[in-house]
């Protein structure tokens, strides 16, 4: 059975650092703990730098620390590669196919057939 992600474990990791909102907003250079709890209760996303800055305190990578953005957009970029994989064959398919073309779809099949299987349900 496929283990259920959370759409963030920000506060989960707080709570184990026994650190405060204050304290966390503080090393991510946050300007108050209302924006800590914002992200926290997914009211709001975390710009890059704030994403990264947490991954720094908490020594866990972005992608784990804000697991169902980063399912969300895995999700998203997938369903692009897969339209883009089929225009591409349409365009193989032609009589003056180039090269680079079937490079550019061996390149996005590859690519979809090495990523990860998806959790899409959560636990809230």
């Amino acid at each position: 059975m496929a283990t259920r992600r959370l759409p963030n474990y920000l506060r989960t990791h707080r709570k184990h650092s026994a650190l405060s909102q204050s304290d966390i907003s503080f090393l991510v250079g946050l300007k108050d703990k209302s924006e800590l709890s914002r992200y926290e209760r997914r009211v709001r996303q975390p710009s890059l730098r704030t994403a990264l800055a947490c991954q720094e305190v908490f020594g866990t990578p972005v992608s784990e620390l804000f697991a169902g953005i980063n399912d969300s957009v895995a999700h998203d970029a997938r369903g692009q590669m897969v339209k883009l994989r089929a225009r591409l064959q349409k365009r193989i398919t032609m009589a003056n196919s180039t090269n680079v073309i079937a490079q550019k779809f061996n390149w996005v099949s590859q690519r979809l057939l090495n990523m990860p299987k998806l959790i899409t349900s959560f636990v809230v």
